[in-house]
């Protein structure tokens, strides 16, 4: 397969530019423009075959009510050899770990989110800490897009600078049900009150595009209203030096039990080291 990025023969050049790093600091978030290009093919056919066999971690999204289907999967890369190719061999340890300032990068988990023509069901706005088994400030997702993704087909938007709110809100449950980390103060109505935010929007992402954002970044999605366009998204969780591992009871729960409790700093075979930065030549 093509698309590898390794350590060999040193890291000479960032793979990401002093505007990119700026923007992931301060906004929160950053396009980043081609870098898995070669991997969509393989990513593709990959997807059809955790959608038409999902892993147990497989879920649809959405409320009952809402017509079409957003669908989704975590851990892939545990039982696919493609997904595990993709997340081991390609260049998104490094780009995050760049973005993150950190001396290595691990693996959290990759995470499928496919939104099909006419899939009603919004993103609701949220940051991701709150869902998760995990603590630090370097963590920073990679979402890779499979398909063309134009702002109505359901490209992610986010509140620029929220990272830096130091303010952490309740996760809204997909299916619209029970929040998660019910203890904290309520997400915001964004979009009854757009005009008090400033939303950093893209209007459209090519195949092999990502965007790259900080944990605590609120963002979300419309549905996807465009009959001829799918909406195939990877997103690709990457932690740096600071991360531990956090119990809490309500958080989403690994694949299988890694074996840590709270504190310890993360690792394991769940959680394998991808990337290390080489000295400067």
């Amino acid at each position: 397969m093509s698309g590898k990025a390794g350590n060999a023969g040193g890291e000479p050049q960032r793979l990401v530019s002093d505007d990119e790093l700026e923007r992931y600091r301060v906004d929160g978030a950053v396009a980043l423009r081609g870098h898995f290009a070669s991997w969509v093919e393989p990513l593709r056919a990959a997807t059809e075959r955790v959608l038409e066999r999902p892993g147990p971690l497989g879920t649809r999204y959405g409320k009952d009510s809402h017509r079409g289907t957003f669908r989704g999967d975590r851990y892939m890369w545990t039982f696919d050899p493609d997904f595990r190719d993709f997340v081991l061999s390609g260049p998104g340890a490094r780009l995050a770990g760049e973005l993150m300032d950190a001396s290595a990068t691990r693996l959290f988990y990759d995470h499928l989110l496919v939104k099909e023509p006419g899939a009603e069901a919004p993103t609701p706005w949220h940051q991701d800490l709150p869902y998760w088994c995990v603590e630090g400030e370097q963590i920073c997702s990679l979402w890779i897009v499979l398909d063309r993704v134009e702002r109505d087909s359901g490209l992610l938007q986010f509140v620029r600078g929220s990272h830096r709110w130091n303010r952490r809100f309740r996760a809204p449950d997909f299916s619209h049900r029970e929040d998660f980390s019910s203890e904290l103060e309520p997400m915001p109505d964004i979009d009854g009150a757009r005009g008090d935010y400033e939303i950093l929007e893209w209007d459209t992402l090519e195949p092999g595009d990502a965007l790259a954002f900080h944990a605590q970044a609120i963002h979300g999605a419309p549905g996807n209203s465009r009959p001829d366009l799918r909406r195939r998204a990877l997103s690709v969780r990457w932690m740096g030096d600071d991360v531990r591992y956090r119990e809490h009871p309500r958080v989403t729960r690994p694949i299988r039990d890694p074996g840590l409790r709270n504190g310890d700093p993360v690792g394991g075979e769940l959680f394998p080291q991808v990337w290390t930065r080489q000295p400067a030549i």
